[in-house]
């Protein structure tokens, strides 16, 4: 059995620091999946937002702003076996400092599957040169594409659920006291109709 000195030599050690994060995380993930699915008992329904409304989960402000189906990526060629849905929306950092666009936002923002589970885009690109997200800064309000890449079985749907997670901050969230922003229970539901693009050849 492990003695006291060894117990805080390990937790020093940043592998495995990084290991109990990872974990952690996964904790997180698997009672969050359900999060979207209807209730069973009598607990509150999730608040629900149309293109327009801003709402806020914390670590940022969120504003739909619409979505569409397409045969090509914003700022992308045609590709005729391919078809993509995008939500477009504003997003602004709350926090004091500045995060990557495919941190927060990737994971918090994210499309409700037919099984009313969460699936996070495949990317995020700028909505005004295309450009891959990079960092997002403390209150400046940005307008992003979240992009997922359809599989060839898609079943058009005049309107699409996406969902927001809520994150809180916590002063001492690891093992080594440091604060984080970290990812809670599902918030907000946001219900857009879905425009159809298929028969155009260009980006709107």
């Amino acid at each position: 059995m492990a003695n006291k000195d060894e117990l805080i030599g390990a937790t020093r050690n940043p592998w495995w620091r990084a290991a109990a994060i990872v974990a952690a995380l996964a904790l997180v993930a698997t009672f969050a999946l359900g999060g979207f699915k209807p209730a069973k008992d009598k607990t509150k329904p999730l608040a629900q937002y149309s293109a327009g409304q801003r709402v806020q989960s914390g670590a940022m402000a969120v504003t739909p702003v619409r979505a569409w189906v397409a045969h090509y990526r914003p700022g992308g060629r045609m590709e005729p076996n391919q078809l993509y849905l995008v939500l477009q929306a504003d997003i602004e950092n709350l926090t004091g400092r500045s995060y990557s666009g495919f941190g927060y936002p990737r994971q918090d923002l994210i499309l409700v599957s037919a099984q009313r589970e969460p699936v996070q885009a495949d990317n995020l690109l700028m909505a005004d040169d295309h450009g891959v997200v990079a960092d997002l800064h403390p209150r400046l309000i940005q307008r992003v594409d979240l992009i997922w890449k359809l599989p060839p079985a898609y079943v058009y749907a005049p309107r699409q659920t996406f969902g927001l997670f809520a994150r809180d901050y916590k002063a001492k969230a690891y093992l080594n006291d440091e604060g984080a922003w970290l990812q809670g229970d599902p918030l907000a539901k946001l219900d857009l109709p879905v425009q159809d693009l298929r028969d155009r050849l260009v980006a709107p």
